[in-house]
């Protein structure tokens, strides 16, 4: 059932078996899992099916610290969250890389403080595999060697250090569409737009939520109550409904403090530069290109810290993407005659390895890396003196690329810069300073089997409550480098199959 809240009066209360605040793709997840089972679930999303100017404005927050895009620019209120910013593009569809993280990613690493998830990467294998049928992916296969083919292989001479693995691509229909109807189809399954979550409320035994107060812009206040609620709203807002509700007495997960703290990013940094020793790289190069596997599989190749140099903690993780670059002649061919430019030279982006000009217009690679951020306790969420239009204190975020942070990078510069020597030269751009703004926030209510340590047990029940959960990258205590997604669907899986069996 598909309800619009705009509809609703003051004081109406709908009753449930699973409240689920977030309507993003780990809420519709949860959600199409739940109902599977056939529990009664009422799923709240914030905006509408469209963009609103006035739902947009609910994002606004506070920034301190180094430069960033801000709360407004990286968050998204609408059904389908922030995939409906996805900037990938699989034909003319709007798509997202997807990769699962390392198996290191899940311990506790020497040197990095605050690391270690309360389970293992093979824990979670069987959801991560359940999530690429759910995100219409294709098998669960992530080294380079499975996705070799003629003509395009990976790079044979890149060292102990690293090695060749993909991404997989995969469009958004698979929440917007085929979730979407799985929801709004099933008697047991409604969908609540223009729903904004202000409150949330404990019972007598305060360890019980028993109800969350939700307006509509303009409109009315009114309440859900129901036996489970689960947070699903991400890492800033997840954490802001915690602190808001708090009345004090850190019952909403924060006795430890730690909710709101750990705020990470994924930076992209652009310092590397490849100028390979034959133009015939370019065509060998393919495997590092957007490809289609004889499956239908959509890849992208990449180059990836090996698992064992992750393990003292020194480096930061990190994949690398190439992206060829336009020569001089080239560039000014596109700027003055686009139309021929059109026709003649290789994109820049996907599919620059299937044209045959490509040996003649490119004069080296710019080296992508996507790297992770520690979690610093005092990277954090916190509650504005400011309000939205709802009354509500707004999110505030201090976030920094630390010192220690940058030497780290430095390191995985140096080791990726040493493993693809022998394909070309290489240069180090010294003084580049990553770019933050990948929009994948995570780590603000992040899972510790201590309460002392984190918001949240390993199956995202808040640490002080009984039936408060919370899904998405905010319960990551470490992020790694890879895209969230993937993992992202597989906790959803991993919390709608821990319900059906404690619930």
């Amino acid at each position: 059932m598909d309800l619009d809240a705009k509809r609703f009066t003051d004081g109406t209360t709908l009753e449930t078996d699973v409240c689920i605040i977030g309507a993003g793709p780990a809420g519709l997840v949860l959600a199409s899992e739940l109902t599977r089972d056939q529990r009664n679930v009422i799923l709240l999303e914030s905006g509408g099916r469209r963009p609103e100017s006035a739902i947009r404005a609910l994002n606004d927050g506070d920034l301190t610290g180094d430069v960033y895009a801000g709360l407004g620019a990286t968050r998204h209120r609408q059904v389908g969250g922030t995939s409906n910013l996805w900037n990938t593009s699989l034909g003319s569809a709007a798509a997202a890389k997807y990769a699962p993280l390392d198996a290191p990613d899940f311990e506790a690493r020497d040197g990095m403080e605050h690391s270690g998830w309360p389970f293992a990467f093979a824990d979670l294998l069987g959801d991560y595999e359940r999530a690429q049928r759910v995100c219409g992916l294709g098998p669960f296969r992530y080294d380079g060697a499975d996705w070799a083919r003629p003509n395009a292989e990976p790079w044979a001479d890149l060292g102990e250090a690293v090695v060749s693995r993909v991404y997989q691509a995969g469009r958004r229909e698979a929440f917007l569409t085929r979730l979407l109807e799985t929801i709004v189809s099933s008697p047991t399954a409604r969908l609540v737009t223009h729903a904004t979550v202000v409150g949330l409320h404990r019972g007598a035994a305060a360890r019980d939520v028993t109800h969350v107060s939700v307006s509509t812009p303009g409109g009315a206040l009114w309440h859900v109550r129901a036996d489970i609620v689960v947070l699903a709203a991400g890492a800033v807002e997840n954490a802001r409904l915690l602190l808001v509700s708090d009345d004090g007495t850190g019952s909403f997960g924060n006795r430890s403090g730690w909710v709101g703290r750990g705020f990470m990013e994924h930076p992209r940094d652009c310092a590397l530069t490849l100028r390979p020793r034959s133009a015939a790289l370019y065509e060998r190069s393919g495997f590092y290109d957007s490809s289609r596997a004889e499956d239908g599989t959509w890849v992208v190749g990449r180059i990836a810290v090996a698992s064992d140099a992750l393990s003292s903690g020194a480096l930061l993780n990190a994949s690398a993407t190439l992206f060829p670059r336009l020569t001089a002649t080239a560039r000014g061919v596109r700027a003055m005659m686009p139309a021929v430019a059109h026709r003649w030279l290789p994109g820049e982006g996907h599919g620059w390895s299937r044209r045959r000009t490509a040996r003649r217009v490119f004069d080296g690679f710019t080296v992508l890396l996507n790297v992770e951020q520690p979690p610093h306790p005092e990277n954090r969420v916190t509650l504005s003196a400011r309000r939205d239009s709802l009354g509500v204190p707004l999110p505030a975020l201090h976030w920094r690329w630390s010192p220690d942070d940058h030497r780290r990078l430095e390191r995985v510069r140096a080791l990726v810069a040493g493993s693809i020597e022998g394909v070309g030269a290489v240069s180090v751009d010294a003084s580049a300073i990553p770019d933050p703004n990948a929009h994948h926030h995570a780590g603000t209510t992040r899972m510790a089997h201590d309460p002392s340590r984190g918001v949240a047990d390993a199956h995202g029940c808040v640490h002080g409550t009984e039936n408060l959960y919370v899904t998405g990258a905010s319960t990551f205590p470490t992020a790694g480098f890879a895209n969230p997604m993937l993992t992202i669907v597989a906790l959803a899986i991993r919390l709608a199959r821990h319900l059906a069996r404690e619930r």
